[in-house]
């Protein structure tokens, strides 16, 4: 708000008077006094630039944020994924605009609203977790071998061991679910895939992996589109030693979970019908979840518990698997240190017995 009001280090009363008399005069809701107060009254829209701010205010006053006070260096990474996050849930017209609408129509306003009572940042699993972000970056960090936050096809293929289909990752650099096409993916992209492929029932996801299929953009995914992916699931198959299953088996298989309008064509209404939207994409897009689709779920809920979205599964046992890691390298260091001093001092004490044996020769 006061940034809104002015432009300097300084905000004077009747600055902040007229801009708090422009909030209750013309701002009906919470979706219109933010837009107004995040663009600084600049725009009707918010781009992903405005949430720097507001964001930067998370980080600095959030007690569950308090430990990357001295890692300045995390801060940059932590807004871009929570930016990224909130553009892929909240920005339903692919725009790169947040309009009021969205806010109104999405859940953020209240998430943002709930970290004020909410003292463990991780308890906030939409937008803001710690620990979420942890996973992307590191995800991210892992693929990127240069670390120069960007990363090229040859890198995507490196990505879950190789388990996402190769066409798919092919179209990703076309211009299919980026502004243009591409040599290179960014950071901010990378996040959008990573949400995309970990939880496919998504409604942004389903848009996302039918844009991927739909090679011709004409609106359809059809059997053509459907074979061109699937041959590359039959390789995958070959070099996992699995039985194969055949095109027209699985062409049938996918057309009985999505019980298309048209026989022989697919279109993005029929898919967001389907209850298993990705059972679907994962047929012709990963073949590793689709063969661990029969497999049972460790984080199947009780009765009565609110059920996890697939993106906090993943999340969850990614985090897990991280922080498992890290334990295990300090371990190996920690022994390392000392086998290194165990030698240090072998090599002392036969050093001091040789003095004692030259000083006191028998």
């Amino acid at each position: 708000l006061f940034e809104a009001c002015s432009i300097t280090e300084f905000c004077s009363l009747p600055q902040f008077l007229q801009v708090y008399e422009y909030l209750e005069s013309h701002c009906k809701d919470e979706a219109a006094k933010f837009v107004r107060i995040l663009s600084k009254g600049t725009r009707s829209f918010l781009i992903w630039e405005d949430f720097n701010n507001i964001l930067q205010n998370v980080i600095d006053t959030h007690p569950g944020m308090s430990f990357l006070d001295d890692a300045p260096e995390f801060h940059a990474r932590y807004i871009e994924t929570v930016t990224g996050r909130i553009m892929y849930s909240v920005n339903r017209s692919w725009t790169g605009q947040i309009t009021m609408t969205e806010l109104r129509e999405g859940n953020f306003l209240k998430v943002l609203s709930s970290l004020e009572d909410e003292p463990d940042i991780n308890q906030v699993p939409d937008y803001f977790s710690y620990e979420h972000f942890y996973v992307i970056y590191c995800k991210f960090w892992e693929i990127d071998t240069d670390h120069d936050l960007s990363i090229d096809q040859e890198d995507m293929m490196r990505h879950a061991d190789g388990t996402v289909n190769p066409r798919a990752i092919e179209r990703l650099f076309e211009g299919t679910v980026t502004s243009h096409k591409v040599e290179k993916l960014t950071y901010f992209d990378f996040i959008r895939f990573l949400l995309a492929e970990e939880d496919k029932a998504h409604p942004t996801a389903i848009e996302y992996w039918f844009r991927i299929m739909d090679l011709d953009g004409d609106g359809f995914i059809s059997l053509y589109e459907l074979e061109h992916f699937y041959t590359a699931q039959l390789e995958k198959m070959r070099l996992l030693g699995v039985e194969e299953c055949s095109l027209l088996d699985c062409i049938c298989q996918a057309l009985d979970l999505v019980r298309p309008s048209a026989e022989t064509k697919i279109t993005l209404a029929d898919i967001k019908k389907c209850k298993q939207p990705s059972l679907f994409f994962n047929i012709f897009l990963n073949i590793q979840k689709f063969l661990d689709h029969e497999l049972k779920d460790p984080f199947t809920n009780k009765d009565g518990e609110t059920p996890l979205s697939d993106w906090e599964k993943y999340a969850t046992r990614e985090y897990e698997d991280l922080i498992a890691d890290e334990e295990l390298n300090k371990q190996y260091e920690y022994e390392d240190d000392f086998e290194e001093e165990e030698e240090e001092l072998a090599v002392t004490n036969v050093a001091m017995s040789a003095v004692e044996t030259y000083s006191n020769p028998s």
